[in-house]
């Protein structure tokens, strides 16, 4: 059964949703993430090693200045360009945002702006729409759905994952169950029905699916697909134990799920046990953690694809 959250998605919306179901179960969709500062280099030094280009293209809005330069705003314009690109090549674009809290504003620094603490009063200010810093909030992401607009008029669909790893305590916008809901739904109402934006499959994004996640999860009407991050924990053997995704499936309930961050990848095992409809490794953790032989046994798994109709 196809589950669209908005009914008034795009034909390019619907065909690549279409498409993450028709693999669920499956096989496995390949992905890499990049950094902004750089594009696309962790993507065409994995396709140098295995030779298969990773098929999910991961990008970020962005945040900070020179200060943190790998997440630069100036980068924005090459964005678009970088997007485009990869669609042409018929890639599947995944779309990340770390905003700046809105209590600093950006440009501003990963610790302190992306990572930070709100008391209950800026929450109730974020959240409240005659407030000021709720005008900070509306004015940054606006930034990002004036440029969805522009892919949009592209026919460019885009998978969007704000908010992600919001049942862990360190990003701004996670941590108070009630709260993150609020502001899911609060930019779900503002990118679909104020600015139009009907190409983007939204996709809630949790860290380790922990028991107690799908609390955070904010209901079907407004989630295309579903995914976590995953990586390592000290003094724990198993990377990704099979009860964290059998959760994800329960709360998915038939949509697609996603291995949205990693470093180590998975086991053949794994591959079968957990048909995830694609993983995307973070940026260059995947090098770094990884051998080139496993990275290159990996892609050429039965298990994982490239292509995708």
């Amino acid at each position: 059964m196809f589950h669209s959250a908005n009914p008034a998605a795009t034909v390019e919306a619907k065909q690549l949703l279409a498409s993450l179901y028709k693999v669920k179960g499956v096989c496995t969709l390949s992905g890499q993430h990049n950094q902004m500062w750089h594009m696309s280099e962790v993507s065409d030094k994995v396709a140098e090693i295995c030779g298969h280009y990773p098929l999910v293209w991961g990008g970020e809005w962005g945040f900070s200045d020179e200060r943190n330069d790998i997440d630069n705003v100036k980068y924005r314009p090459r964005l678009l360009d970088e997007i485009r690109r990869h669609h042409d090549a018929g890639r599947i674009i995944v779309m990340t945002y770390h905003q700046a809290s809105p209590t600093v504003g950006e440009p501003c620094d990963f610790q302190g702006g992306v990572i930070a603490n709100l008391s209950d009063s800026e929450w109730l200010d974020v959240l409240a729409p005659t407030s000021a810093m709720h005008g900070v909030w509306r004015d940054h992401v606006s930034r990002l759905a004036v440029a969805f607009q522009v892919l949009q008029s592209e026919s460019i669909p885009i998978i969007f994952r704000p908010y992600h790893e919001m049942n862990g305590d360190w990003f701004w916008w996670g941590g108070d169950v009630s709260c993150f809901k609020a502001l899911w739904n609060q930019t779900y109402e503002l990118f679909t029905n104020e600015f139009g934006l009907n190409n983007l499959l939204w996709a809630w994004n949790c860290d380790r699916p922990w028991p107690g996640v799908e609390e955070f999860y904010p209901g079907h009407e407004t989630v295309d697909l579903l995914g976590t991050d995953i990586y390592p924990l000290e003094g724990r053997d198993e990377v990704y134990p099979q009860e964290w995704y059998d959760r994800m499936v329960a709360i998915a309930e038939g949509r697609p799920i996603a291995l949205s961050e990693f470093s180590v990848m998975p086991t053949d095992a794994q591959l079968v046990s957990q048909p995830w409809s694609y993983f995307m490794a973070w940026d260059d953790l995947v090098l770094r953690e990884n051998s080139d032989e496993r990275i290159k046994e990996v892609f050429a798994n039965e298990r994982v694809g490239h292509t995708f109709k």
